[in-house]
């Protein structure tokens, strides 16, 4: 008979997408899609996944392709039965009207899938890069910092 892994709480807890992200994807293979935005955004891109050891020297791997680069995150090697996470994200840039196609996968080896998120997050504008005049605590502008 065929062992039946199962997702523990600590496991549940590892493939939550951040708060305020959108989920993409869940299951055990991964994606291929494209985020698109009315307006320029910075856009935050993850995933991770889960697999248990099948056997000696089992690993897990993840990857994230945007064009022609790619990310990559890995668990491993382990022993049998040792429970692999893995994980990684990437920021792009989204052009308004503009796709942003990508993979995001996961691979393992003696390792059986148990489950893989991919999610999305749009950043906030970083206030400290924002020119002072155009900070709404500046107000009109006038205010003089020394």
């Amino acid at each position: 008979m065929a062992a039946h892994y199962r997702l523990n709480e600590d496991d549940n807890g590892f493939l939550a997408a951040p708060q305020g992200a959108s989920l993409l994807f869940a299951g055990a293979s991964g994606t291929e899609t494209f985020i698109e935005r009315s307006q320029d955004a910075v856009v935050r891109i993850g995933m991770q996944s889960v697999a248990v050891a099948t056997s000696n020297g089992a690993s897990l791997a993840v990857c994230i392709e945007v064009g022609d680069a790619a990310a990559k995150g890995q668990d491993g090697p382990w022993p049998i039965e040792y429970q692999l996470r893995a994980s990684q994200s990437v920021q792009v840039l989204v052009k308004a009207g503009e796709r942003v196609s990508f993979k995001a996968y996961p691979t393992a080896e003696n390792a059986q899938i148990l489950r893989t998120v991919v999610w999305a997050s749009d950043l906030k504008p970083d206030v400290a890069a924002t020119p002072p005049a155009h900070r709404p605590e500046a107000g009109n502008g006038a205010a003089h910092h020394n």
